[in-house]
C-alpha cells in the first residue's frame, strides 16, 4: 500500500506554531513585566535616597513626586504623580519610623488574555531614616 505523505509537515508545523507563538511573546511580556519591576524599583529607591540625605531637589512634597515622576521616565517608564505614594513614617521589616516611597502603573499587554499577567507594576523602597546628629 502506497501512502501520499506529502504535506504532513506544513500540517505538524500548523499545530506547533500556536504553542511557539505563546511561549515567545510570553517570554517577551515577561520580560518587559520584569524590566519595568526594575525600573519603579530603581526609581522608588533613588527617590527614598533623595529624601533621605537632604538634597535641595527632594525638600518638599512636590518636589519628591517630581523628582520620582523624572527617574521613573529615565528609565523608560511613565509614571502619573497622582500614582506616587511617599509614607514618611512606614512600618518596614519590624522598623518603624522608615521612609516609603511606592510607584504604581498600569501594565497593558496585548498578551493579558492568554496569559495571567498582572494589570499594574509596583515599584518600592523602604529606607530606615536615620536620626538628625
Amino acid at each position: 500500500m502506497i501512502r501520499d505523505e506529502r504535506g504532513a509537515t506544513v500540517i505538524e508545523f500548523a499545530l506547533i506554531l500556536p504553542l511557539l507563538l505563546m511561549a515567545l511573546f510570553g517570554l517577551i511580556e515577561g520580560a518587559r513585566l520584569v524590566w519595568m519591576n526594575q525600573a519603579l524599583d530603581q526609581a522608588a529607591y533613588s527617590t527614598a535616597r533623595c529624601r533621605t540625605i537632604a538634597s535641595t531637589s527632594c525638600d518638599s512634597a512636590a518636589k519628591q513626586v517630581a523628582f520620582a515622576v523624572q527617574r521613573a521616565k529615565a528609565n523608560g517608564v511613565t509614571v502619573n504623580p497622582v500614582n506616587v505614594v511617599i509614607d514618611p513614617s512606614a512600618t518596614c521589616g519590624g522598623s518603624s519610623g522608615a521612609l516609603l516611597v511606592t510607584l504604581t502603573v498600569s501594565f497593558a499587554s496585548p498578551a493579558a488574555r492568554l496569559l495571567p499577567l498582572p494589570q499594574t507594576v509596583r515599584g518600592r523602597s523602604c529606607v530606615p531614616v536615620l536620626p538628625k546628629v
